[in-house]
């Protein structure tokens, strides 16, 4: 049995790989996470590749607090990834961004002992971030830096990246007075309807939602 976790990019349908796109066609059964009350993004970007009569098979997905109910949703996709793969073979998880950044299949992997596992990189909203501002990653020696903003963010040791990206981020107003020395900008549900970017000041003062990007570029250093 082989499953393969198949990065989508951040939004765009355009922005698919060849390879993802090509598996998202041949493979006999896809997976896509579904949390109670919400829509799938994963779904809605591949939706327009998808053959007719795909089979296409929704995993719970927890995100709240509670311990329990999350390792139950995880135990509940991984019986139903084993009870598809074992009538098809094989099949794809349809996952948003990266299949190995922040990607929730990830949590999957120890309760699917005995499947193989293949990875198709998908492009990061980072990636997709710059582009937009055509800002540099990085240049030369330089570096950068991803990290989650679920919690607050120290940055201690992020100082001499030249670009540092926090996904998921919460607390605009205290990334700004983090980073002072710093040009933020938000990014809000980036290759998606309703994409915004947005300067970080600007950004902390409208609604926001859980696909929150930001972008801190050092300042003089953009390239």
């Amino acid at each position: 049995m082989r499953l393969y976790l198949l990065g989508l990019g951040p939004g765009d349908p355009e922005l698919l790989t060849l390879k993802t796109l090509r598996l998202i066609r041949e493979l006999p059964v896809l997976f896509y996470p579904k949390e109670e009350g919400k829509e799938s993004l994963a779904l809605t970007i591949a939706r327009p590749f998808l053959p007719e009569g795909k089979p296409l098979v929704a995993l719970p997905l927890f995100t709240g607090g509670d311990p329990g109910q999350t390792e139950a949703a995880r135990k509940e996709a991984a019986r139903r990834i084993r009870g598809a793969l074992a009538r098809y073979g094989e099949g794809g998880y349809l996952v948003l961004g990266d299949s190995l950044l922040y990607a929730s299949p990830l949590n999957l992997l120890p309760y699917l002992e005995g499947v193989e596992v293949e990875a198709i990189p998908g492009i990061s909203a980072h990636q997709l971030a710059a582009a937009r501002l055509l800002k540099p990653i990085a240049l030369g020696e330089e570096g950068f830096a991803a990290v989650t903003g679920l919690g607050p963010v120290d940055p201690e040791g992020l100082e001499h990246f030249q670009s540092v990206f926090v996904y998921k981020a919460k607390d605009l107003e205290g990334l700004a007075r983090a980073f002072p020395g710093r040009k933020g900008w938000a990014f809000l549900r980036l290759g998606m309807e309703g994409e915004r970017v947005l300067p970080l000041e600007a950004a902390s003062r409208v609604r926001r939602d859980y696909w929150t990007l930001v972008g801190l570029w050092r300042e003089g250093k953009e390239g």
